[in-house]
């Protein structure tokens, strides 16, 4: 009751005052009060507790029981301060742009600006919604009336780095409604001509280099990522134009490109190198090469982050995976990884990265098949040594029994050839102990995965071991009888059975191995550069009994020669059969993508297809609207689904 009254006589007190006193002098109170902001706004001192005074005068007009009215602030006070805000810059503002010039007026606007938001803070009631007219009123005063002539300078001051201006056009552009746009597109520009022009210029090195190539866009990166940083105090909007910019800077095809064909030798899509050279990449780094002999466990693990940072914007994933298992296969069936541990974390990183489960599962299996084999190999040479005993030939055989789904591509990929006679005793033997521990299981033996050791001596007393493909030892061992003989292409052919392709590829790497002066077959052929084609039924092959090695510019007549190369893991000739592979399983992936869709919604319109089979398939490739309108065809004519008979842009799925 005493509050009730104590409210009802101060409410008394203020209409009594309104009436007698304020009525008649608030209009020069506000005038007065307006005076004094212009003369802060020209620079000059003031007692600011006078303007606050009169604010609070307005605003207890309104301070009745209950209400929460500020009409007589807003209608009075508050609407005049916005009003004259603009009238004072709308007056100025285009003379100072003329003559200070626009990076000298954005230095002005920002201060401007800054000492409204402070003078708003100090004189305006922020209680009001609308209170923050006065900014808006202030920013399209100082900022949009003049907002082409500042965003002019954008792509200017980018592509010069000038940070500090930059973050000052940036605090004035963020104020506006739609100059961000102009700045995003600015930033797209700049990352797509710079990045691609770094990269053309550097095309020659970066191309046989994919350490070097993936060095280069990680600087790029890191520069576009600090100047967004830097200069735009890392704007979400800003980092989603990077983050395009750079995607497209990555799958460029016009620089580093690989065709991608079709069985029937048509050109699907053109599309970047990139996934094959961070594949490339990859194994450096996890083989035993200089290049991961040289780096600490810290410096692969960093640069393997670094791979797959830049993985995470190619479009074409499935070709990295394709490409990392190869790597991985002949990494583990040639003992040539540098570390173990780090091939499991990598398979971990990429389960991480969001690559699809089934492709990941595999590497997976790999590794467990190499680990399992370590006890299958102890196991088997026991018996051997027991079965024989002979101890040294047990402890030379190595054997890996692998899980097809995991390691085989397009079947079984089988080739028949003659072993040579001292490995053929070893194969029913070991299906027979293999089969005693699994019984039901089927062994296929591959080959022309397979390598070897072989001691070569020379007529003059070199001795060398020589690390060689099965297929080699096979054609070398034709020789152990007849070394003194030459022996036509012919007779190596009926003697080791292998396919002409196959044999041809394996007298090459024999007679022409790039990374030696001395070779260890020799041929007739007149040829100085001699190729697989230079090869007939009548070329002579015979041994090199000078053979030599030579290091640091001396002969050297013992030694070990790694004969082995790139083991091919697949009877696929080249990469072109390699892209027809992926371009095949991307068919399949579509159609099996199209009827997931279909079985799901029964209709569907051609669009809607369209971006839910994007949506389902990003996370290996982007599939292109040839592939997607290839395979609605297929699945057509194969009656999985049809086309509505009022409405042929419209699906429907067929049970």
């Amino acid at each position: 009751m005493e509050v009730s009254e104590s409210d009802s006589i101060r409410t008394l007190m203020l209409e009594k005052w309104n009436d007698i006193i304020f009525s008649t002098i608030s209009e020069p109170l506000l005038n007065e009060a307006l005076r004094l902001v212009k003369e802060e706004r020209d620079g000059n001192l003031i007692d600011s507790n006078n303007v606050i005074g009169i604010r609070e005068s307005f605003v207890a007009l309104n301070d009745k029981l209950g209400e929460d009215s500020l009409v007589a602030y807003q209608k009075a006070f508050e609407k005049q301060f916005i009003e004259q805000t603009t009238e004072y810059y709308k007056k100025i503002c285009g003379k100072l742009l003329n003559k200070l010039g626009v990076l000298d007026y954005m230095v002005y606007a920002d201060k401007k600006l800054e000492e409204e938001q402070q003078r708003a803070q100090k004189y305006l009631e922020m209680s009001s919604p609308s209170a923050g007219r006065h900014m808006e009123q202030a920013v399209i005063a100082l900022v949009e009336n003049f907002e082409d002539t500042i965003l002019a300078e954008c792509s200017k001051l980018i592509a010069q780095r000038d940070v500090e201006r930059l973050q000052r056009l940036y605090r004035l552009i963020r104020r506006t409604r739609y100059g961000i746009e102009t700045v995003l597109k600015c930033i797209d520009a700049h990352i797509r001509t710079e990045g691609l022009d770094d990269m053309r210029n550097n095309a020659e090195n970066l191309s046989t280099d994919p350490e070097r190539y993936v060095q280069q866009l990680l600087q790029m990166f890191e520069k576009f990522s600090s100047l967004v940083r830097e200069g735009f105090c890392d704007d979400a909007r800003l980092l989603t134009a990077r983050d395009k910019a750079f995607r497209a800077v990555v799958n460029d095809s016009s620089i580093f490109k690989t065709e991608m064909m079709n069985k029937k030798g048509r050109t699907l899509s053109i599309e970047s190198k990139c996934a094959e050279l961070l594949a490339n990449c990859c194994d450096l780094l996890l083989r035993k090469t200089q290049l991961s002999k040289k780096l600490t466990s810290e410096e692969i693990d960093e640069k393997l982050n670094q791979v797959l940072l830049v993985l995470k914007y190619v479009e074409n994933k499935d070709v990295f995976m394709r490409f990392h298992r190869a790597h991985l296969s002949r990494r583990l069936i040639l003992e040539m990884s540098a570390d173990q541990e780090k091939e499991e974390m990598m398979v971990a990183r990429l389960r991480e990265c969001g690559m699809p489960s089934d492709a990941v599962n595999k590497l997976s299996r790999m590794l467990q098949d190499i680990e399992v084999n370590k006890d299958l190999n102890a196991s088997f040479k026991k018996a051997l040594t027991v079965t024989n005993n002979n101890k040294s030939v047990a402890d030379s055989i190595n054997l890996k029994v692998l899980n097809g789904g995991a390691w085989v591509r397009g079947g079984s990929e089988k080739i028949r050839f003659t072993l040579p006679r001292d490995l053929e005793d070893f194969v029913p033997e070991m299906e027979a102990f293999y089969k005693k521990q699994h019984n039901g299981r089927k062994l296929c033996w591959m080959h022309h995965w397979s390598s070897g050791t072989m001691v070569f001596v020379t007529a003059n007393g070199g001795r060398f071991d020589l690390e060689i493909t099965t297929f080699q030892m096979a054609v070398l061992f034709c020789f152990n009888e007849r070394a003194q003989d030459k022996i036509s292409l012919e007779t190596l052919r009926l003697a080791t059975e292998l396919p002409d392709a196959e044999l041809n590829r394996t007298l090459l790497s024999l007679v022409a191995y790039p990374k030696m002066r001395s070779q260890i077959l020799l041929c007739d052929s007149p040829s100085q550069n001699i190729t697989a084609r230079d090869f007939t039924d009548s070329t002579k092959f015979y041994i090199n009994h000078n053979f030599h090695l030579v290091k640091n510019g001396k002969t050297q007549q013992r030694g070990k020669v790694n004969l082995i190369g790139r083991l091919q893991l697949s009877l696929e000739a080249n990469a072109e059969k390699e892209h027809e592979s992926i371009v095949a399983l991307r068919e399949f992936r579509v159609q099996e993508g199209i009827v997931k869709i279909l079985k799901m919604r029964k209709t569907i319109t051609l669009a809607q297809l369209t971006m839910e089979l994007v949506e389902i398939l990003k996370p290996l490739f982007i599939p292109n609207r040839q592939i997607i309108k290839e395979q609605i065809d297929w699945l057509i004519d194969n009656k999985y689904m049809e086309r509505r008979p009022d409405d042929i842009s419209v699906f429907v799925y067929v049970a």
